[in-house]
C-alpha cells in the first residue's frame, strides 16, 4: 500500500516537474520571440536612419549649369556644350581646403593626361567647408599651385553640388549624353576611375 502511494506521489511530482519545464520553455520562447522582434525593429530603424542621414540620391538626368571659368571670369561654360559633345564628361566637385581633394589631384592629372581628347574633365568649386567658402580666386590659385591644366569652374551659388546629390568632398559624376551613368565620393584611385571611363570612351584608333 505504501509502495502504491509512493508511486502516485512520484507520478504527481513528475507531472509537476513536466509542467514547470513546459512553463519555462514557453517563457524562453516568449523571450526569444521578443528579442528577435526587437532586433528586427533595430535593424529596420538603423537602415532608415542610414538612408535619411547618409544616402545621397543622384538624379538620372544631369542638372544643367552655366559656370565661370576660374582663369577667365568673363568666360562662362555651359553644360549643354559638354553634355551634347558626344564625349563623356567627368565632373569633380571639390573644395580647396579639403585634404582629400588635394590628395586626389595627382590622380586627376593622370586621368587628364591619359584621356585627353576622349573625355571632358571639369573640376567645379565654390563650396563651403566649415567656415571656409571658396572664392573664384581660391579656385584660380588652387589650379595654378597644382598645375592642373583642365577647366576649374566656379559655382557662385554654391548649390550645384547638392543638385547632383552630393554632400562630401571630393565627389564625382560621369555624364554621358546628358545622363549620369556613374557617381562616387571620396578619394578614388586611378584604376577605379579608369575602369569606369573605359566603359564609355571611344577606343583609340
Amino acid at each position: 500500500m505504501a509502495s502504491k502511494r509512493k508511486r502516485k506521489q512520484q507520478q504527481k511530482e513528475g507531472r509537476e516537474l513536466e509542467l514547470r519545464m513546459d512553463q519555462r520553455r514557453e517563457t524562453f520562447n516568449d523571450i526569444a520571440v521578443k528579442l528577435v522582434a526587437t532586433l528586427v525593429v533595430l535593424l529596420v530603424a538603423g537602415g532608415a536612419i542610414w538612408y535619411l542621414v547618409y544616402y545621397e540620391p543622384v538624379p538620372d538626368r544631369a542638372p544643367a549649369w552655366n559656370l565661370q571659368d576660374s582663369d577667365n571670369p568673363d568666360n562662362y561654360h555651359d553644360s549643354a556644350d559638354y553634355y551634347e559633345s558626344g564625349r563623356p564628361t567627368l565632373l569633380e566637385f571639390f573644395q580647396t581646403d579639403c585634404p582629400h581633394c588635394n590628395n586626389q589631384v595627382p590622380t586627376m592629372k593622370d586621368i587628364h593626361n591619359d584621356y585627353i581628347g576622349q573625355i571632358d574633365l571639369l573640376s567645379i568649386g565654390g563650396f563651403r567647408l566649415g567656415n571656409s567658402v571658396d572664392s573664384l580666386a581660391d579656385l584660380r590659385d588652387f589650379k595654378s599651385e597644382h598645375q592642373a591644366y583642365w577647366p576649374h569652374l566656379y559655382d557662385s551659388s554654391g548649390e550645384l553640388m547638392s543638385d547632383y546629390g552630393f554632400s562630401s568632398y571630393p565627389s564625382f559624376a560621369l555624364v554621358v549624353d546628358g545622363r549620369i551613368v556613374w557617381s562616387g565620393s571620396g578619394e578614388i584611385s586611378y584604376d577605379s576611375l579608369a575602369g569606369v571611363l573605359d566603359q564609355y570612351v571611344e577606343p583609340e584608333e
